[in-house]
């Protein structure tokens, strides 16, 4: 009788771990990666396209204010992993960004970069709210998912596209001056099927970088 208790009693225990291993690891499966984490812009492909692009990412939860409108001209790209990309090696414009609206609690700024072409007749937006920025002293670094239109030819491609910028604010009695050793990262996770044939494929990405982005 005593040996049917204990047998009883360690399969109760046995069946009580069992399920609540198995609700952990559900509980760990349902886990969505908060706004304010890198992990919640950037899965797997995103991953390969940054390793292949080579960029900066600062990390750290006291990034510097960034608030500003600065001007990055020439707006040059450094590298592409789209295949025989024309664009690789080429300054391809002038592009204002605007940061707004930083909140040190959220660890998010929103984003705005507007790009005129030089080489040809196209106008390029990339915009979001409430983008993840990390770093620490004066670095920093910035992701979103956004909400870009092409304008060309007189036609407009919409696209949804990962940025990812860094930088080092340069600060100079106590005012924002510039972004020193500028990095801009723009890779396509949506291209809304692309009707006009404008956008680079899926999952590739470009590289735009400049020395020093003056405040305007």
């Amino acid at each position: 009788m005593k040996t049917t208790t204990i047998k009883v009693f360690l399969l109760c225990i046995f069946l009580s771990v069992t399920s609540c291993s198995s609700n952990d690891s559900n509980e760990e499966e349902n886990i969505i990666p908060e706004k304010n984490s890198y992990d919640y812009y950037v899965n797997t492909a995103m991953q390969k396209a940054i390793d292949d692009l080579g960029i900066t990412i600062h990390k750290g939860l006291t990034p510097p204010n960034v608030e500003g409108v600065y001007a990055i001209n020439p707006f040059y790209c450094a590298k592409s992993t789209q295949p025989n990309d024309t664009f690789e090696d080429l300054e391809v414009g002038l592009s204002t960004l605007t940061l707004s609206n930083q909140n040190t609690a959220k660890l998010s700024v929103d984003f705005n970069n507007f790009l005129i072409y030089s080489i040809m007749f196209k106008n390029e937006t990339w915009q979001g709210k409430g983008s993840f920025i990390s770093g620490e002293g004066n670095k920093f670094s910035i992701l979103l998912h956004s909400n870009g239109e092409l304008e060309s030819n007189n036609s407009v491609s919409k696209f949804q596209n990962l940025i990812i910028l860094s930088g080092e604010i340069d600060v100079q009695n106590n005012k924002i001056k510039g972004i020193k050793n500028l990095q801009m990262a723009s890779i396509m996770s949506d291209d809304y099927g692309d009707p006009h044939k404008t956008l680079i494929e899926i999952g590739q990405g470009r590289l735009f970088t400049n020395s020093y982005a003056p405040a305007k």
